[in-house]
């Protein structure tokens, strides 16, 4: 069937699309630009290419038969192959101008990156970056995004993979929390407490009922999410003790570290198709991006744990006061001077 569809033009398989979706062959050829009758004589050529029928015709419009059905995969593959064929042109070129599509998991999108983000557009304006906030890893290779930032390290060879830092995780709760519950001071004395737990693709869970027996998960986990904001709310709303990263309370989080010395090192990897690599503009983006988890910059990506009162103790040289100025109140947060790097 696919190598008969083959045979079709892209306009074929565009308005067999739009037809499909419309359920009407008025309304797509409103869509694609071009008459009712086009489109009906565009429909029945293709049907006799196949030898089948696509559609049903009724007062109401039209539907999928069963054929039509299996065809509409092989469609919608021609399709994304059009798009993929045009980004590739796009990103090609030489020119700075143009969209930049990045995919991140929601934490480090939300929290991390989108507020220099917003300077970064106002010094590249001809830039127009589509931030996707992806649970789960994309696949650059089929232009899903120009670029991945993720947590599990790409695998496929044809991509070009970077190292950016690491991102480590460690205990945090609300103040309110720790009046009502005391402080955690030791990783053991975590069975006396109320967890909130952050599961996703990228993430696994805390692994409760292996470090302290079958049933401890059930009896710990107050609330249990696969978004970051959502993690980081419960635990500033004083659900419970929940891992946050390291440098949390730097930019605007309004809970207090428990000093277990204890730490989860996530790595942080960057990854994007050949044919992207080749792009001024996405080089000139990566190059930012790489800037953002450098460890020599934001000590806290780097190759070793540091407990979050060094960073509040004037030894690390970064100011991130106005990190998140207009959606936390920030006049408490420790002032570090910016001299470094």
């Amino acid at each position: 069937m696919s190598h008969k569809l083959g045979n079709a033009d892209w306009d074929t398989v565009r308005i067999f699309l739009a037809v499909s979706r419309s359920k009407s062959f008025r309304k797509a050829s409103s869509e694609v630009g071009a008459t009712a009758a086009t489109v009906t004589r565009t429909i029945e050529r293709l049907e006799d290419l196949l030898g089948f029928r696509l559609f049903y015709r009724d007062v109401d419009g039209v539907s999928l038969t069963t054929e039509g059905r299996r065809v509409i995969k092989s469609a919608e593959e021609v399709e994304r192959t059009i798009y993929d064929l045009w980004r590739i042109a796009e990103g090609a070129s030489g020119s700075h101008s143009g969209p930049i599509r990045v995919a991140v998991t929601e934490g480090l999108g939300t929290f991390w990156l989108m507020p220099p983000l917003a300077q970064y557009i106002e010094a590249n304006k001809d830039v127009r970056v589509e931030l996707q906030a992806a649970m789960k890893s994309v696949d650059v290779l089929r232009f899903e995004a120009d670029i991945s930032i993720q947590f599990q390290e790409p695998t496929n060879p044809d991509l070009i993979v970077r190292r950016l830092g690491n991102l480590f995780l460690t205990f945090f709760a609300s103040e309110d929390y720790v009046r009502r519950n005391g402080m955690l001071r030791r990783f053991e004395e975590l069975t006396q407490h109320k967890v909130v737990e952050q599961e996703t693709d990228q993430l696994n869970d805390y692994g409760l009922d292996d470090l302290f027996g079958p049933g401890s998960t059930d009896r710990m986990v107050r609330i249990k999410t696969n978004f970051s904001s959502a993690h980081y709310w419960a635990v500033a709303k004083g659900a419970g003790i929940g891992l946050l990263p390291s440098y949390a309370r730097l930019i605007g989080g309004r809970v207090v570290y428990m000093p277990t010395g204890w730490s989860m090192r996530v790595p942080i990897y960057m990854a994007c198709h050949p044919e992207i690599s080749k792009s001024a503009r996405h080089r000139k983006f990566m190059n930012w991006l790489a800037e953002r988890f450098s460890g020599n910059i934001y000590p806290w990506f780097g190759s070793q744990f540091i407990p979050p009162p060094e960073f509040e103790s004037g030894k690390f040289t970064v100011d991130l006061s106005e990190y998140f100025d207009g959606f936390v109140p920030t006049q408490d947060l420790p002032r570090l001077s910016a001299n470094m790097g």
